[in-house]
């Protein structure tokens, strides 16, 4: 046994094979502005967030690149550091080398990390690549998104609740710690494999269950204007070819390797294909108000996995407002009508969110926001947003970001939930 549990550690490690089910935030003013996109993000991510959007472009042609990384963490950063921090791992090693002399510091050790072990069960961390390359030619829009959520777990058999301890000089052997500080010895092998912590973790019965996801869609859209008497309604929809790479791997906590080396393959690419559809609405009594809703893998797309079942993308529902109070100053919100599916369990993303776009030049824009998971089970809390754009109309850099208010201790560090990073570069003429 090695003395690090790297929960976290297998996650990012697994981190370029992964998209998770939720309507993710993608692109530069999307991220800055507490998610809000589905009446906001005309131009090139219009494809993506609302294709009704490309109906409304300021400009002919729009090109943008841009990706980053989050993460959220579902309590496993504190409860892995604090077993890293126990040296229970190391202990017990020690111990099984010589059971007739185990030392009180031991004892001591590996008492304080039953607790630890048997209380992260459920723990996790996910982590969440993206990366997306996007045009729109007129009321056209091309794109390639990627997007991915891989997420570690700790599954803790909760049977295996003894601190029974194999000799591995003598095999058959054991010593009990028990939980007063006193020490038994016995040759019952049946009780060890019943309900030893160490077999749970020599045996794959505790795990780090790790579940990955990468999706990269290809989409064509198209948005059309129709003008009204009662204002402009703006219609679009994109078909998208998905390319899906599907990951599941049991990993022990030990970090020692996969729970079965000779398990076989453990990912699977497939394809299929995608409809998201979108309208967007300009009342007449109101211009510089946009009122819109998209629904997003209408037809519910599958991936295949290896164990020969499917991962299905369910159909997303989002509404957003934008209005601009200003030529200069814009505000949009965003909310998620369906609750949608994440890896983490027990856990699911519907969105509430919105925020500021000030843009006082062209070569300038300030943005910042708010949002929320209100998912019951959610503990990022209220998230910030900001971002700041620059550069002349042709060539702009775009950095954004989001941060979560509640936070975790870890290891006298306060570490947030949630952090996510966007960098982008838009080019306009």
């Amino acid at each position: 046994m090695q003395k690090k549990f790297t929960l976290l550690g297998v996650a990012l490690l697994s981190a370029t094979m992964l998209n998770a089910m939720k309507f993710e935030t993608l692109g530069y003013k999307s991220v800055a502005m507490g998610g809000a996109a589905v009446a906001s993000s005309s131009g090139s991510l219009a494809t993506y967030n609302n294709p009704a959007l490309l109906a409304k472009s300021r400009y002919d042609v729009e090109i943008s690149l841009g990706g980053g990384d989050s993460y959220e963490d579902f309590g496993a950063s504190a409860s892995v550091k604090a077993l890293d921090n126990s040296g229970f791992l190391d202990a017990i090693d020690r111990v099984s080398g010589d059971i007739t002399n185990i030392s009180q510091s031991d004892i001591n050790t590996i008492l304080k990390g039953k607790n630890i072990v048997l209380g992260m069960d459920g723990d996790a961390v996910s982590v969440n690549p993206q990366g997306y390359v996007a045009a729109q030619i007129y009321g056209f829009g091309f794109g390639v998104f990627g997007s991915s959520e891989v997420v570690g777990t700790a599954k803790v058999d909760q049977a295996h609740n003894l601190l029974m301890i194999e000799d591995t000089a003598n095999p058959g052997n054991y010593v009990t710690i028990n939980d007063d500080g006193t020490t038994t010895t016995s040759t019952n092998t049946a009780l060890y494999q019943a309900q030893s912590i160490e077999y749970a973790l020599n045996n794959g019965l505790t795990y780090i269950d790790v579940a990955a996801i990468l999706v990269a869609e290809v989409p064509v859209g198209y948005g059309h204007k129709f003008e009204l008497s009662g204002g402009n309604l703006m219609v679009g929809g994109a078909l998208k070819y998905m390319r899906g790479y599907t990951y599941t791997e049991p990993y022990k906590i030990d970090n020692s390797g996969n729970v079965d080396s000779g398990s076989g393959k453990k990912d699977q690419t497939s394809s299929t294909f995608g409809v998201d559809v979108g309208v967007a609405f300009e009342p007449a009594f109101a211009k510089d108000l946009t009122l819109a809703l998209v629904a997003k893998d209408l037809n519910s797309p599958e991936f295949d996995v290896v164990d020969g079942t499917k991962v299905k993308v369910k159909p997303m529902y989002r509404v957003g407002v934008a209005y601009n109070i200003f030529d200069s100053l814009e505000i949009a919100a965003d909310y998620d009508i369906s609750a949608n599916e994440t890896f983490v369990e027990g856990t699911k993303s519907q969105m509430l969110g919105g925020g500021l776009n000030w843009h006082p030049a062209s070569w300038f824009a300030l943005r910042g926001g708010l949002m929320q998971n209100m998912d019951a089970n959610d503990k990022a809390g209220l998230i910030y947003t900001a971002g700041l754009g620059f550069g002349l109309k042709w060539l702009q850099l775009d950095v954004s970001g989001q941060y979560a208010s509640n936070s975790t201790t870890v290891d006298g560090q306060t570490v947030p939930e949630y952090a996510k990073i966007n960098v982008a570069l838009i080019s306009r003429w």
